[in-house]
């Protein structure tokens, strides 16, 4: 019975200590404003005073100064998250009294040029960035990032991107950003309602049919042959078009 007591009294003074704390963070005023940016990401979209602007509204909400008790934390973040650029956003204070805004921003692994449905909210003109999460965000005014090009019917309904096929087509991208040659080698990926790519190369007239986004190591792997075996004995302007999309084969016409 008596360590029951003590159990239930330890209990008690701990969270009395928690309260307190909590307490007296509260009643703390915000001496600023620390940004973490997202150390990970290839492309910086944004800077520090970028993301002050989002937080303060541009200086029209001034934080500096107000008592915590007064900030809404979860409303700072959602007002930062409005920016389709940043895929997430935690804001909170620090002991030293000074709120803090880490971010991550969104990873492209294509550049749409072209787009009809209007719930993507972008101008065809416009274009914007495919993400790893399957989202289309709008361009950074401040940086472009290095991606591929990336159009075709596929993207005329938002649902594709969400589906199997969707995914298939993310993990191509994907794989394609982490392979130096074939990233400087392909300018553009068409991507039919199908979900079939045809790759426009940087260098050379042809055109490759690589089919689904499947099974694209050992596509790439017969690429090679073709790039290294075949082209330097054809010449580069022999074929105007080169299929791996048939298993075994490379097709070159």
């Amino acid at each position: 019975m008596k360590r029951l007591i003590w159990v239930v009294l330890g209990i008690f003074i701990i969270g009395l200590i928690v309260f307190f704390v909590e307490f007296q963070q509260k009643s703390k005023r915000c001496k600023g404003i620390i940004v973490k940016l997202d150390e990970k990401a290839e492309y910086p979209f944004f800077n520090e005073q970028d993301i002050k602007d989002l937080i303060t509204l541009k200086g029209v909400d001034n934080i500096e100064g107000m008592n915590f008790s007064e900030i809404n934390l979860k409303g700072l973040e959602k007002r930062v998250m409005k920016n389709r650029l940043i895929n997430n956003c935690q804001v909170f204070r620090d002991l030293s009294g000074n709120l803090v805004v880490s971010i991550v921003q969104q990873r492209p692994v294509g550049r749409l040029i072209s787009i009809s449905d209007t719930d993507q909210q972008l101008n065809a003109s416009q274009g914007g960035y495919l993400t790893e999460t399957g989202e289309i965000v709008p361009l950074s005014g401040r940086f472009a990032a290095r991606t591929v090009l990336v159009s075709g019917d596929f993207f005329n309904k938002k649902q594709n991107l969400t589906s199997q096929k969707g995914k298939q087509l993310i993990d191509f991208l994907k794989a394609l950003q982490k392979k130096p040659f074939w990233k400087a080698q392909v300018a553009e990926v068409i991507v039919s309602n199908d979900s079939e790519l045809t790759l426009i190369p940087q260098v050379g007239q042809h055109q490759i049919d690589f089919g689904l986004p499947e099974d694209f190591e050992v596509k790439f792997e017969k690429l090679k042959i073709f790039y290294k075996n075949i082209l330097p004995l054809k010449g580069w302007e022999k074929y105007k078009r080169v299929s791996v999309k048939f298993r075994n084969q490379i097709v070159c016409e």
